[in-house]
Parts: structure tokens; C-alpha cells; sequence
């Protein structure tokens, strides 16, 4: 019968335990599954769009400026912009979207005629006081009257309609003219008028 060797053997050779795996070697973390080249090719495309409408943004923005401000007799209407602040648009007075007629502007006056006038101060270099009047005529038909940004003409049996406007050329100073209208509007520059804005139903 055979002694198994004694584990006292100085000569025997040790027994060591498996080695564990051996850690990652250290850089990036590897690419999830689902961000597949499809998916990065199209989160490309889309950088490349946002940057050219931003360049769109950025030259509308421009030839507005280089135009210069509105001067008398211009028409425009207006929308708000980041922090509430209102921005300018010129369009033909022929057009719906014409809201407001520039009655004056003046370089340093802060204050306009006697009347109800939007007063508007445009910014830079050639910064103008700009006075605003309503650019409407007997029969037209206007939503969100009480708010100047979004205050537009459409037609009189569009559900959005709220006022059908009637004016009254050479009056100002008595609201006689506008009986029973929800808004009266006078105009003391040229020409003198008074716009009585009643509601839609009532015959003019």
C-alpha cells in the first residue's frame, strides 16, 4: 500500500487556485447596441437642419434691419417674441395681415398725438418712436381685439371674429358716434377719425 506524499514535502510543488479574469483593460465604454450608424447618421441630419434654419432665422432678421424702420404710411403688424418683447413686420396696408398704419414716428419723441396709438420704439442706430393706428375700414371683421400681437382681420362669419369695425372720418372727441360699441378708438392725426368696434351680429 502506497503512502500518499506527505504535505510537508519542501520539493513539492504548490498548488496554486485558478486565475480570476483579469479586468478590463481601461477606455471608452463600448457603444450600445442601439446606437447603431442608422441612428447616428440621422442624429447628424438633423444638427445639419436645425444649424440651416438658424441661418434662415438669423438673415430674416438682417434684411428686416437693413430695410430700415417704418416710416409714415407704412403698414405692419406685430408678434411677440422671447421675453415678451414685441417685434415688427411690414406688409403691404392692402394686405388682411396689415393691422396697424405708422400715423408718425419721430426719432426722440416719447409720446404720439392725442389718440389711442400703439406706441412702438424700434432699437439700434436709427431708433424711432413709432405711433400706430388700427388699419382697419367700415366692415372689416377682428379677432383678439385686446391683444396687439395677435389682433387680426378675418372674415365676419369666421367663429374667431369678435368686432366689426365702423369709422367715422373727421370725428374725435365724443363717443356720441359709437353708442352702445364694446371699443371706441380716436385718432387726433391725419386724418381725424373715431373707430367704433361693436360686435359681430350688429348690422353697420
Amino acid at each position: 500500500m502506497t503512502t500518499p506524499p506527505s504535505d510537508d514535502n519542501p520539493f513539492r510543488t504548490p498548488e496554486y487556485a485558478a486565475p480570476s479574469a483579469m479586468p478590463a483593460a481601461p477606455g471608452p465604454a463600448p457603444i450600445p447596441h442601439w446606437f447603431s450608424v442608422k441612428v447616428r447618421i440621422t442624429l447628424v441630419a438633423c444638427v445639419v437642419a436645425a444649424l440651416g434654419l438658424g441661418s434662415l432665422g438669423a438673415m430674416g432678421i438682417y434684411w428686416l434691419d437693413s430695410a430700415g424702420p417704418p416710416s409714415d404710411g407704412d403698414c405692419l403688424y406685430l408678434t411677440r417674441e422671447g421675453g415678451g418683447k414685441l417685434a415688427y413686420h411690414r406688409v403691404s396696408c392692402g394686405s388682411d395681415a396689415a393691422t396697424y398704419k405708422v400715423e408718425d414716428s419721430y426719432r426722440t419723441a416719447t409720446r404720439c398725438s392725442l389718440g389711442d396709438y400703439v406706441r412702438f420704439q424700434t432699437t439700434g442706430s436709427s431708433a424711432r418712436t413709432l405711433c400706430l393706428a388700427l388699419n382697419v375700414s367700415t366692415g372689416d371683421c377682428l379677432r383678439d381685439v385686446e391683444d396687439e400681437a395677435t389682433i387680426g382681420k378675418v372674415g365676419c362669419g369666421d367663429p374667431a371674429a369678435q368686432e366689426r369695425a365702423e369709422v367715422f372720418a373727421a370725428s374725435f372727441g365724443s363717443e356720441d358716434v359709437c353708442e352702445d360699441a364694446d371699443k371706441v378708438l380716436m385718432y387726433g392725426g391725419s386724418p381725424r377719425r373715431t373707430v367704433c368696434l361693436r360686435p359681430v351680429g350688429e348690422n353697420i
